[in-house]
């Protein structure tokens, strides 16, 4: 990391330290898993729980110190309650993406002439499910 971008860390953590965490939260990998300590300690708006999943991974030039900051439970819980919301936000949004392409296959297929004789499904069906090189079927 460069010594600018170190900089800009470390003013940021010092001044905004829930809205830092929350953010680097947010941008790691995995985070939206279900067996994840911190979609966990999310899930139950757990503080304490959060608090010692980021003290566990402090040594990260990103993350040092922010415990300093953060030092009232009620802190912990605020980070925790808004990683639940935004989960929360996630799955509601999620679930009117998933609506929304469903009535648009919905209108797809009633919108299709009836000369074609095959719907939507009919004709994914029959395309080949293995590789047609070398014979090999996909792994379900």
């Amino acid at each position: 990391m460069t010594e600018e971008l170190k900089h800009i860390a470390a003013w940021v953590r010092e001044r905004f330290p829930e809205g830092y965490l929350l953010t680097w939260l947010l941008t790691q990998p995995g985070l939206w898993w279900c067996d994840g300590e911190v979609y966990q300690a999310a899930l139950l708006k757990d503080g304490d729980r959060l608090k010692s999943h980021i003290q566990t991974n402090e040594n990260s030039a990103l993350l040092d110190g922010i415990t300093d900051k953060l030092t009232q439970d009620e802190n912990w819980e605020a980070v925790a309650a808004s990683l639940t919301r935004i989960f929360e936000v996630y799955q509601e949004e999620l679930a009117i993406l998933q609506e929304q392409r469903r009535q648009r296959e919905a209108r797809l297929r009633r919108a299709l002439p009836k000369s074609w004789g095959a719907s939507p499904t009919a004709i994914e069906d029959s395309l080949p499910t293995g590789d047609t090189l070398t014979g090999h079927q996909p792994i379900n």
